[in-house]
């Protein structure tokens, strides 16, 4: 389960009281046990492999090139500070006996002005090739504790002899669209607020989400009881906000599914509105082995690497 609490401090100001609000990330069940860094830094990364077919010369190519949990998030975080962000909040979880790692930190940035939802990047590494290093962003309410994923930052990267070389662009390009997901973000969320919704119309439409890949069957009925009536009264208002949120709440418990069913989610919910969230989202060039990923991991570039919750084919590293 994802938990992001709200954590209230107040502060006076001229003499009127401010909530400052933090998102406290935490994960718990599934597969995932949250730990902290020095865990992760004590996780061994497996050697290098190389290609069975030796070059002319008597050489043999790289195949596969891991790379430690640490270098991802230290990368990150250096690219984060460069960028003047500040990171808030953070956890790190693991998975197979450390052999796959998934990373929450929430950010903020004076450029950005305090809304009420929380800015947070995903971080995912694996060391048994069926993930490339990937991160991604999302966002989540403050007055609950439910995290969604944007497929408007998302990049991954194979475990391929380049990688080293090359996760730095990876990095840098995801933290330079994070305010292009901001202003997107927002205007998706306020579309949801000024469309109202019949009981009717949500009925279709969870079920149309299920059929996208959105929720199992086994979670139709918890969207459509959220919706009767939230855990939260903030989400008691009877438009798409509101139910956009009932997914998110039955979204808990399932982090390695969520970015790939928040992307279905949005498919569903911003064609019923007539939400264009690509008009907020700056075309950019693909290069080489670096490459953007789509919700159904297939490249910009026609290679099929898996995304950040796929797998990797087999054949990738052979």
């Amino acid at each position: 389960m994802v938990n992001l609490i709200e954590n209230s401090e107040t502060v006076v100001e001229n003499p009127v009281a401010v909530q400052s609000r933090r998102a406290n990330l935490k994960i718990c069940g599934g597969e995932h046990t949250r730990v902290d860094l020095e865990q992760v830094k004590a996780v061994s990364t497996p050697p290098v492999e190389f290609r069975k077919q030796p070059n002319k010369d008597g050489t043999r190519s790289v195949s596969y090139q891991p790379i430690s949990h640490n270098l991802l998030i230290e990368k990150t975080r250096k690219h984060l500070d460069d960028a003047g962000f500040t990171v808030e909040g953070e956890s790190h979880n693991l998975a197979r006996d450390g052999k796959r790692y998934f990373g929450l930190f929430e950010v903020t940035h004076p450029n950005r002005e305090t809304g009420d939802r929380a800015t947070v990047m995903g971080l995912r590494n694996a060391h048994d090739k069926c993930f490339p290093a990937g991160l991604c962003a999302g966002d989540a309410p403050f007055v609950c504790d439910n995290l969604i994923f944007t497929n408007t930052v998302k990049l991954a990267r194979r475990h391929t002899k380049n990688i080293l070389s090359e996760l730095d662009s990876v990095i840098a390009r995801t933290l330079g669209r994070l305010f292009d997901f901001w202003v997107g973000q927002d205007n998706r969320i306020d579309s949801y607020k000024n469309y109202d919704l019949t009981d009717a119309q949500v009925n279709d439409l969870v079920i149309r989400a299920f059929k996208a890949g959105a929720i199992p069957k086994t979670k139709i009925v918890d969207v459509v009881n959220q919706w009767d009536k939230s855990d939260h009264p903030e989400f008691w208002d009877r438009n798409m906000n509101s139910l956009y949120n009932g997914f998110t709440e039955v979204y808990k418990g399932n982090l390695n599914a969520l970015p790939q069913r928040s992307d279905a989610l949005h498919s569903v919910l911003d064609a019923e509105v007539g939400f264009d969230l690509s008009a907020f989202d700056r075309p950019e060039m693909v290069e080489a082995e670096v490459v953007q990923v789509n919700e159904v991991g297939v490249a910009m570039a026609d290679e099929v690497l898996g995304n950040i919750e796929g797998e990797v084919p087999q054949n990738i590293y052979s």
